[in-house]
């Protein structure tokens, strides 16, 4: 029995040596012990971080940035606001940084560094992203079956209205103040181009700027005056049936509408004036010359007309042979439902129709109007001196009013243009910048990761050192009480020898 009992008594404390135990606030224990050594170096170590990254920032020749964003229509199929592809290396085309550059005065042979400095990328948005690479993934795993349907998703792509320009001037000899200089001044100058180039007021521009109507008979001068008059009249229309907010510039104070009243004004009471004058006094340098002019134009026309004419009736064969699309709505009831929808190719089909028509009555009345003038100039004989000095007087008053006009409408429209119809629709988001502040937040911000990841690990180390210091401290008082009491056990059988033996004598 006395071996029985020996052997299970070691037994016991085999098992209970085997255990592991640590309390909770042995552990709490720890935690508050290790708390200002753990928080303290956490702090010295975020800061040196910190600083680290804040120092390379400010000392290193570490690129500067930008963010431009566009809005216009179309922008979201890769077009331009007049339909054309949209290229966003546009932004470091020479032009834009030679016109920088001159705004910065600096000199020109910076140009081909610069450029190859600059740096382009798109945006694309984390969902667009995500979507595209689901696109993919269906893609790569379709069934030969399924494979058009496949096929047909991946031709969803996105298009950028988000840039990012990164001037990388470490090759070009700049500051780092200067490099922010020049890249917020390529940012104007591409906003200087994109309204003169979208606003289509250069390619309105002013024809009688380049010719001396004085080279010319009087009559061919009027002519001048009148196409000139006509394409003003028609861009003035286009702008009007654009503007939906009856736009009055705060540059000229004008509306569309005044510009046409005003155009309308100069063709009826000044134009039409000089040229019935013309017609029936029959004024002319040369009479022989012009009715060589008249005979010329007439001709001209007759050829235009007939190629009105035939595109007309290419317009009308087209039109009238186009079916539009048809829907037919099935229901319960005995009838269904049929019905044509919109669309795109036949509104253009009419759209080609008018102007076609538009055309060809043009011509019509040009041709009329230079076989009236021829009549008179054949019938009439010409005038003396005196009424011609007058006209030369009248023309020289009718281009100064119609230079006046042609100012009046680039400048209404420019505004029309940067405050109403494109005002958003280009836009720095993110302007470049050499401040110490940015520049420093810039730094603390890189060097947010980093520092979180190295205090997740001092967070770890803290934890551990805690956990193992808990478990050493309560390892050694649960040792030294099992050896506490190994002792009194010990003890206990010693007493109980000498009494077994007393009883047994």
């Amino acid at each position: 029995m006395s071996e029985q009992n020996v052997n299970l008594i070691l037994k016991q404390e085999e098992s209970t040596e085997e255990e592991v135990v640590v309390s909770f606030s042995a552990i709490i224990r720890k935690l508050k012990k290790y708390f200002v050594i753990w928080f303290l170096v956490a702090i010295i170590v975020g800061g040196l971080i910190a600083g680290v990254s804040v120092f390379f920032r400010t000392t290193s020749i570490t690129p500067v940035h930008a963010i431009v964003s566009f809005t216009h229509k179309g922008i979201e199929n890769g077009k331009n606001p007049d339909g054309t592809d949209f290229d966003a290396n546009t932004l470091k085309s020479p032009e834009i940084i030679e016109n920088a550059l001159r705004a910065c005065d600096r000199e020109l042979n910076l140009l081909e560094p610069v450029r190859r400095g600059i740096e382009i990328e798109g945006i694309i948005p984390e969902n667009a992203y995500q979507r595209m690479r689901t696109y993919q993934n269906i893609y790569e795993s379709a069934s030969s079956g399924q494979l058009a349907a496949a096929q047909a998703m991946l031709d969803v792509s996105w298009v950028s209205t988000q840039y990012s320009i990164t001037f990388k001037y470490k090759d070009t000899g700049l500051t780092r103040s200067d490099a922010v200089q020049i890249l917020n001044a390529m940012l104007d100058a591409y906003r200087d181009y994109y309204f003169e180039k979208f606003g289509y007021n250069e390619a309105f521009g002013n024809s009688l700027a380049s010719m001396n109507y004085n080279d010319y008979d009087y009559a061919q001068a009027v002519d001048m005056f009148r196409i000139e008059l006509k394409k003003m009249s028609r861009y003035v229309n286009e702008l009007a049936t654009d503007d939906t907010t009856r736009f009055r510039s705060t540059d000229t104070g004008y509306t569309f509408a005044d510009l046409k009243e005003a155009i309308s004004s100069v063709q009826t009471l000044d134009l039409d004036l000089i040229s019935s004058y013309l017609n029936v006094n029959n004024i002319s340098k040369n009479k022989e010359r012009l009715q060589t002019y008249y005979e010329y134009r007439i001709e001209n026309l007759e050829l235009e007309q007939q190629t009105n004419k035939e595109a007309l009736a290419a317009v009308e064969n087209a039109f009238e042979s186009y079916e539009k699309d048809q829907v037919i709505i099935f229901s319960d009831s005995v009838a269904n439902t049929e019905t044509t929808v919109s669309s795109e190719e036949y509104d253009k089909l009419i759209n080609r129709r008018i102007a076609a028509q538009a055309d060809l009555s043009e011509t019509n009345q040009n041709i009329a109007y230079y076989k009236q003038r021829l009549a008179t100039l054949k019938k009439n004989a010409s005038s003396g001196t005196g009424k011609a000095e007058r006209i030369e007087k009248d023309l020289a008053k009718l281009k100064e009013k119609i230079d006046e006009l042609n100012d009046l409408v680039n400048r209404t429209a420019d505004d029309y243009f940067r405050n109403v119809s494109l005002s958003d629709s280009y836009n720095i988001l993110v302007p470049a910048t050499s401040e110490v502040a940015t520049t420093i937040k810039s730094g603390i911000s890189k060097s947010i990761v980093p520092i979180f990841g190295i205090e997740a690990v001092l967070l770890v180390a803290y934890l551990a050192v805690a956990f193992i210091q808990a478990l050493v401290e309560e390892t050694r008082k649960r040792n030294k009480l099992h050896a506490a009491a190994a002792e009194e056990e010990t003890a206990e059988k010693t007493d109980e020898k000498p009494e077994k033996e007393n009883k047994k004598k």
